[in-house]
């Protein structure tokens, strides 16, 4: 009962925490933000209506067509006894070959398992994207955070620069380079401030959210390696992604359509039973008839829609050969990215983080006791703003490349 009840527990919290005051910003997490998504976004319940038709098309073709009842009168106007006039009520039905039936019922039963998968690839479309914008959200809090230590930096190296300019120590063009960092810092800040309102707008409109809410990561990016092959990717998405199951079934609809089409070509019956009243007689008599439909007459339309059934499967054959193509093609090139991310971020994990922070230090401490000049304090503090932000978008570009990875399509 409690796994039933969970996701509408975890809509119900994310749904309160992003009512918070504007004060401070709701923290969410990655799964709170995709279940949230699942439920409410727009596009996906578009998808789902569409799966609804499918469904009501597939009731309609086991259905028969709706009978018809016709009264006829005849010598009207005429003159003569009414009673010598004959009058007759039918009853009509159409029925199709038996074969008809069955291949038209094939192809809605097609059509609704494609519209499944459409959905499916819709879902995890909404998915990649859920995902990206919460991504792309973490690390523009990680630069945040990363610009502001920077500028508090600065600002204590300005501080330490004009105090020793005082004391005949340091130049003023020192001052003025740790000032136009400070600036540079600044504008930096403003940009990731205005790159964060967009992606939080981006992650608003995917959750379908009032776009004015405050949101926030719960969690931050983490780098963990990728342990399988490319192979097992490849085999995985393969068999998995909706949207090569979508092309696989819309062949297989359409196949089913040059068979309903051919069968088209069967002649099918018009059965009517009824009254008829004849002049002469008290009682009505039964009376019937029998038409038979001849569609595979050379002047038909019949041999143009199988051709046009057969057009359209081959379109389908195409478009399953290029979607076999193109999914191969999206997971190497994910695999080749996250690969590529994680040998750049290895240099990161390893001493290359922990080595600026002991530069950095050294050189406060060597300006201080006046071991170095300003320019080199200032390039210290250029490289430790370079390798702050550049780890930063190495994670980014790492978990962008994860989620391709595992949404590919």
């Amino acid at each position: 009962m409690l796994r039933i009840f969970r996701p509408v527990i975890l809509i119900a919290t994310v749904a309160s925490a992003l009512t918070t005051p504007p004060a401070s910003a709701a923290t969410v997490s990655l799964d709170s933000v995709l279940v949230l998504t699942m439920v409410r976004n727009p596009e996906l319940r578009v998808a789902g209506r569409e799966v609804e038709a499918a469904r009501a098309r597939l009731r309609q073709a086991r259905s028969l067509d709706a009978p018809s009842v016709s009264y006829d009168v005849g010598k009207l106007g005429l003159g003569g006894d009414p009673g010598e006039r004959e009058s007759s009520l039918r009853l009509s039905q159409s029925l199709p070959f038996p074969s008809q039936r069955s291949r038209t019922v094939r192809v809605a039963e097609a059509g609704v398992a494609l519209a499944e998968a459409l959905r499916e690839s819709s879902e995890l479309r909404i998915r990649r994207d859920t995902t990206r914008a919460y991504r792309l959200l973490q690390a523009d809090f990680l630069n945040l955070r990363a610009l502001d230590n920077l500028r508090s930096v600065a600002v204590d190296l300005e501080e330490m620069v004009r105090v020793r300019i005082g004391t005949g120590g340091a130049r003023y063009l020192d001052l003025l380079r740790l000032r136009a960092e400070r600036v540079s810092l600044a504008n930096d800040l403003i940009e990731s401030e205005r790159a964060l309102q967009e992606h939080r707008q981006s992650l608003h409109a995917l959750m379908a959210m009032p776009g004015d809410d405050p949101l926030a990561p719960a969690d931050s990016l983490a780098f963990i390696p990728l342990p399988d092959s490319l192979l097992s990717y490849l085999g995985e998405a393969i068999r998995s992604r909706p949207a090569l199951k979508a092309a696989r079934l819309e062949l297989e609809r359409e196949r089913a359509g040059v068979a309903s089409a051919k069968a088209g070509r069967l002649p099918s019956t018009d059965v009517s039973v009824g009254l008829d009243w004849m002049p002469g007689f008290d009682r009505p008599g039964w009376g019937g008839e029998v038409a038979l439909q001849l569609p595979f007459m050379p002047w038909t339309d019949r041999r143009g829609r199988v051709e046009e059934a057969e057009a359209v499967k081959g379109a389908a054959e195409a478009k399953l050969l290029a979607a076999e193509r193109s999914l191969e093609a999206t997971v190497r090139n994910a695999f080749t990215a996250v690969r590529s991310a994680e040998r750049q971020l290895a240099s990161f994990e390893g001493a290359l983080l922990a080595d600026a922070e002991d530069a950095m230090r050294a050189a406060t401490q060597n300006y201080r006791t006046g071991q170095i000049d300003g320019l080199e304090l200032f390039d210290t503090l250029r490289s430790y703003r370079t390798i702050q932000i550049e780890h930063v978008r190495a994670l980014l570009n790492y978990e962008l490349a994860r989620t391709d990875l595992f949404t590919a399509e």
